[in-house]
This record gives structure tokens, C-alpha cells and sequence, in this order.
């Protein structure tokens, strides 16, 4: 589980750069880098909607299907924290998981 650091602060799950979902979903199987991943739990904000949940949560569980990044570990991110960027999203593939790291590119090492 990590703490999420979200620049998307038009996502509907987005509170003061943090996540108020109770999971994420991090898309991306074939993805060599960060830009080629995305949040797929992303919502865009609507008027008049708005999260129950007044604060990000802390330890978020995150499934990843960026199966080449070294965090990567089952599909479960296993990184400490994350950051998701994606400044005025529309759908969840404007967003990506900056803290994507190519398996290849560190020789299968963390």
C-alpha cells in the first residue's frame, strides 16, 4: 500500500493532492514508460459532485497492471508512495503513474 501524491485536481477522488479512493487502479500492461500509464480510476470532477471522504487516505492499496515497472510485484504496486499526474484530465488516459520505473532500463533490479 502507498501514499499518493495526485496532481489530477480535477479528479473526483482527488482532496489537497491526495486520493480519497479506497483503491487505484494503475493501467498500462505494455507500458515502457510513465507516460504510457495511466490511472484508471480517475473520474473527472463534475459540478455538484463531490467525495464523502474529507481526507486523502494514507496507505492506498493500488492494482498495477504496468507489469514491466520495477514496483510492479503480482500486479500490486509495492512502491512507498506514488505520484499521478495529469493536470486537467478528461478521461484516464490523460493521466499517467510518474513514478513508473521500466524494469529493463534497471536491468530487473529495484
Amino acid at each position: 500500500m502507498a501514499e499518493i501524491k495526485c496532481t489530477v485536481t480535477n479528479c473526483y477522488f482527488n482532496k489537497r493532492l491526495g486520493c480519497t479512493a479506497s483503491y487505484l487502479t494503475v493501467s498500462g500492461r505494455n507500458a515502457d514508460e510513465s507516460r504510457s500509464t495511466s490511472c484508471h480510476t480517475f473520474i473527472e470532477q463534475k459540478p455538484g459532485l463531490r467525495s464523502s471522504v474529507e481526507d486523502p487516505r494514507a496507505n492506498t492499496d493500488i492494482m498495477c497492471a504496468a507489469v514491466k515497472c520495477v514496483y510492479n510485484e503480482s500486479e500490486r504496486c509495492e512502491a512507498d508512495d506514488i505520484i499521478v499526474n495529469g493536470k486537467n484530465a478528461g478521461v484516464p488516459e490523460e493521466t499517467c503513474c510518474s513514478t513508473f520505473k521500466s524494469k529493463d532500463k534497471e536491468g530487473g533490479m529495484r
